[in-house]
């Protein structure tokens, strides 16, 4: 595994595992950064972690893929949420 693949899968675990909403947009814009670059800090939390799964995880089913980018996003922001739950 290459650096880079090490970095991206350590900021992934991290945003999975977070223990506060901190930790979790922390290590989500970090997973955004790294995956995305610089450039794509500047967009909503939200929308860069879609992004960011896309690049990651793509589907070629649209249902697939929306499942998957709704997990992404709820890792990385699930303060918004009722309840924070780990994606299996």
């Amino acid at each position: 595994m290459n650096r880079q693949a090490q970095m991206i899968n350590e900021r992934y675990e991290a945003m999975m595992f977070a223990k506060s909403a901190q930790e979790a947009r922390k290590s989500a814009r970090e997973l955004v950064r790294l995956v995305l670059g610089d450039e794509a800090v500047s967009l909503p939390l939200e929308e860069a972690l879609r992004e960011c799964c896309r690049e990651l995880r793509p589907s070629d089913d649209p249902k697939e893929q929306l499942r998957f980018e709704n997990e992404f996003v709820e890792l990385g922001v699930w303060p918004s949420t009722t309840q924070h739950r780990v994606a299996a």
